[in-house]
């Protein structure tokens, strides 16, 4: 799976200014993606692009460095960054299905705005929780800033409409992935490990 979705996107890297390290990170996230969710089973459609997608917008969201210590990770947290570069990550969505040869029907698109199939099985920090820490371990090894990770991770989630495409329509598909987005960009994400150890009781709780 890997290999083709670097395959895909080094064709495609040049006008979208993806470099190669966004290519093999793409992959690995992919990767990443079917092995959280599947667990010997088969990937969930709408769970899959959402969790993908969500994890595009909270890496994006990790980039503008916005004051959360004291905030409850779930929190929706609004901000102009996420209104000005969250757009970005559907730019890259598009033309990588474009590249892919996935059709998106205007007009379906139009009637049904909103149409995101079936429940992702998988809350936004559920979601976060699984695949976070393996895909700031894969941006970290790769040389990737953030914001260069968020943009991998929007390659990862049009490879993964695509695949989801013949079960559920690229139309639903990419609209799952654009909600997914915006809440990974408008979301506080779940914390870290060093940041978890942060949470313990003070040394004057006495239960």
């Amino acid at each position: 799976m890997q290999s083709q979705v670097i395959r895909h996107v080094r064709q495609l890297s040049q006008g979208m200014q993806i470099t190669e390290a966004q290519n093999k990170v793409a992959g690995q996230l992919v990767d990443l993606v079917a092995e959280s969710l599947g667990a010997g089973r088969a990937v969930h459609p709408e769970t899959a692009i959402a969790s993908s997608a969500r994890l595009a917008g909270s890496l994006l969201f990790r980039s503008f460095s916005l004051n959360i210590q004291n905030v409850e990770p779930g929190t929706v947290v609004l901000s102009n960054e996420a209104n000005e570069q969250g757009p970005q990550l559907i730019n890259i969505l598009g033309a990588m299905l474009q590249h892919l040869g996935v059709s998106l029907d205007a007009q379906k698109l139009r009637k049904h705005p909103k149409s995101r199939g079936r429940e992702p099985e998988l809350s936004v920090l559920q979601s976060l929780s699984l695949l976070q820490e393996g895909a700031l371990k894969a941006a970290s090894e790769g040389g990737l800033q953030l914001k260069e990770a968020a943009y991998a991770a929007a390659v990862a989630t049009a490879f993964i409409v695509k695949e989801c495409a013949k079960d559920i329509g690229s139309e639903i598909g990419f609209n799952i992935a654009t909600y997914g987005f915006i809440e990974g960009t408008k979301t506080a994400p779940p914390r870290l490990g060093p940041e978890r150890g942060a949470e313990k009781k003070p040394w004057y709780k006495l239960w």
